[in-house]
């Protein structure tokens, strides 16, 4: 089967724009207060730019990150035009939707973003939306690897979108998700989850550039129904993808040198992927975890995580996340705390598990060049 590598990737999150990322010291996110219910909540926004955004804010705001792409591995316009679109995200554009109650029935186009980027750039004019909650973004990268791998397309742009909207900051505070003070995913005193926003892209090829680092081995998703919120404590839906997307990737469990965990921070979320990788597992791999940087970015993360652990392999770069490394904090998982385990690094699992039950996994090669 065809190769997939990551030619390019391009993030916009809390942390700021990420080829701006050069050193831990200087990664330092842009949290604000939003109104939930009565109360307020912390939320990791974009900086530089207004929380209520208007659509023409939105494509502005995406276009920047595909531009970014395009910047560093020019396209012609044919091969703009043998390119597919994926875009994964949780909310699209919802916070510029304006009902029309004169209208018995009225719908919002789900597409409506992708077929704004199609028409901008003169992408293929086949093109995917992903809204399956926070696996969005992941499914989308791994639909587009499977399209590489089977030799129906040569290359895709996958994005990963999530923009403030009150109905998402209102339904999480509904359910008593979030944290009252920061988040610390697998920490024993961790208390929930914030949420965040962000953009990202990767380039998706068969061929590899000169400075690509990272390989698509392949992945796996599935659903479960054990509830519409939370995945089953055990683990053991998540196990049973895990596998499945190390058996596509033909590695075994042994070749797994890292995981990058899905890590909200959400007291029952967590314990299920800790269950799931002990289960698996003895001993686990050192994790890694963006979401204390970033808050959750629902739908986005699978790209956006993706795109920075991009960037720290090239650039060198490990973000520090205090609570791991502190005396006085317990952690569930032993979180890598040296850039050169994150460069000796082989092969990856890439964690994501989302409301609905959808469990999603990807596996990641580190190219040694």
């Amino acid at each position: 089967m065809t190769s997939v590598f990551i030619n390019q990737s391009s993030s916009f999150s809390a942390i700021g724009q990420q080829n701006e990322l050069t050193t831990a010291a200087a990664i330092k996110a842009n949290i604000i207060e939003v109104p939930v219910e009565e109360q307020q909540a912390h939320y990791y926004a974009l900086p530089n730019t207004d929380l209520h955004k208007s659509f023409n804010l939105m494509m502005s705001l995406l276009c920047q990150q595909i531009d970014s792409l395009f910047a560093k591995t020019p396209l012609s316009v044919e091969q703009l035009n043998n390119t597919m679109l994926f875009v994964g995200s949780t909310s699209l554009d919802i916070d510029t939707v304006i009902p029309k109650p004169e209208q018995a029935i009225w719908l919002s186009q789900t597409d409506k973003i992708s077929q704004a980027l199609v028409k901008h750039y003169g992408f293929n004019t086949i093109h995917f939306t992903f809204n399956t909650a926070c696996t969005s973004g992941a499914n989308a990268l791994l639909y587009a690897t499977n399209f590489i791998k089977q030799g129906k397309i040569d290359q895709a742009v996958v994005i990963g979108c999530e923009f403030f909207n009150q109905l998402s900051v209102n339904g999480f505070g509904s359910l008593d998700l979030f944290s009252q003070s920061q988040v610390k995913p697998f920490a024993k005193s961790r208390d929930g989850l914030l949420l965040g926003e962000g953009v990202g892209a990767v380039l998706l090829s068969k061929f590899a550039s000169a400075n690509c680092q990272l390989e698509i081995l392949g992945g796996y998703a599935a659903c479960d129904d054990y509830s519409l919120t939370i995945t089953e404590e055990s683990g053991a839906h998540i196990v049973e993808v895990l596998n499945k997307a190390i058996e596509n990737a033909n590695v075994s469990q042994a070749e797994i040198d890292l995981v990058k965990v899905h890590g909200t921070a959400s007291i029952k979320s967590d314990l299920a992927e800790k269950n799931a990788l002990a289960s698996m597992f003895e001993p686990i791999p050192p994790a890694l975890a963006f979401k204390s940087l970033l808050g959750h970015t629902l739908g986005a993360c699978g790209v956006i995580e993706l795109a920075l652990f991009d960037h720290c392999i090239q650039q060198n770069l490990l973000p520090s996340c205090d609570y791991q490394q502190a005396s006085s904090e317990a952690c569930e998982l032993s979180f890598i705390d040296s850039v050169n385990i994150l460069n000796q690094a082989n092969i990856m699992l890439f964690n994501h598990f989302g409301f609905g039950g959808n469990n999603a996994a990807l596996v990641i090669k580190c190219i040694k060049r």
